[in-house]
């Protein structure tokens, strides 16, 4: 009984053991991606990602107008097959940007015949031709046409009188009605908008917010500083046929230079179009990074409580 008991305790206290290896193992050993592309000869991209020395490994990407995920597990093909709804999202996208390019087209040819046709009347000669005049008849006649008005009798003359200034009435106090119905909304949207400022500001000036605030900043560079690739590449060739744009995009390329503390493989072009691109970045991702961030906001009362009025827009204990 006592060696069952022995061996009984031996296998769960293994099987513990190798549990909180296999913790440990997903808490403490990063996730690696790796996210790239390139359009020199056609447009190509990929995200890849990897867990403990490759053991697991997933890469999703697009060449050659077709789109592929593979997962491999232990260096064993999982799924490997092309991804359609990948191909018809780059699809939709290409129909778009072509029906807005034929869309412009036919917008500047329909300019160019309106300014053809403005022309055309401009050229249209000022000396009356037998075309285009009027005779003495055409305007008598014109003159002495009856009117609708002439024909009625007084009475009629009244009713369509009285009817017109009803009509007119009616539709100014219903333009009014619109106006007050459009006031009184606006006024009730400017009331809640005040109510939640009021109450934000209240919250925001507690003497408690501040290192609240100052704590969550410094946990959010540190959760950024954790995320931020480790290790990138990136060349770009751009040109414009003017001048100046391409000397403002190298200004901007210089800048991101000293702002990132890159090295940007940057090739101006100044007498064409052209746009190409090829990189990557690299870095890595720890859960632990992510549980220790989720419990200092917890372990925080009121950092706590200020996520908690952030996601809920200050519906707390019963305040609408």
């Amino acid at each position: 009984m006592l060696k069952v008991l022995a061996v009984i305790g031996i296998v769960l206290g293994s099987l513990l053991l190798l549990a909180l290896i296999i913790l440990n193992i997903f808490l403490f050993v990063p996730f690696r991606y790796k996210i790239g592309g390139s359009n020199k000869d056609k447009l190509y991209f990929y995200f890849l990602t990897s867990f403990f020395l490759s053991f697991f490994r997933l890469k999703i990407y697009y060449k050659e107008e077709m789109g592929y995920v593979a997962i491999r597990l232990f260096g064993i093909k999982i799924i490997d097959k092309t991804f359609p709804e990948l191909i018809e999202l780059v699809e939709k996208l290409s129909e778009k940007f072509s029906k807005k390019d034929k869309k412009s087209d036919k917008e500047t040819e329909e300019t160019s015949k309106t300014d053809d046709a403005s022309l055309e009347a401009d050229t249209i000669p000022e000396t009356d031709t037998e075309e285009y005049t009027i005779t003495e008849e055409e305007v008598e006649e014109f003159l002495n046409e009856p009117d609708e008005i002439d024909e009625m009798n007084a009475f009629e003359k009244n009713i369509t009188f009285l009817s017109s200034i009803k009509d007119f009435i009616l539709n100014i106090k219903k333009k009014w009605y619109n106006f007050k119905r459009f006031v009184k909304e606006k006024i009730d949207q400017w009331n809640k908008i005040k109510k939640y400022i009021k109450y934000y500001w209240k919250v925001l000036n507690h003497p408690s917010v501040k290192p609240t605030l100052k704590l969550f900043w410094d946990l959010m560079i540190k959760m950024m500083k954790h995320v931020w690739p480790r290790k990138w590449r990136l060349k770009i060739k751009y040109g414009d046929e003017d001048p100046y744009l391409t000397g403002k995009v190298h200004g901007y390329i210089c800048m991101a230079r000293g702002l990132f503390q890159r090295e940007i493989d940057f090739t101006p072009v100044w007498d064409e179009n052209i746009f190409e691109f090829d990189g990557y970045v690299k870095g890595r991702i720890q859960l632990i990074v992510f549980l220790m961030f989720a419990f200092k906001i917890f372990a925080n009362r009121h950092l706590r409580k200020l996520v908690i009025l952030i996601i809920k827009g200050g519906k707390i204990r019963g305040r609408k």
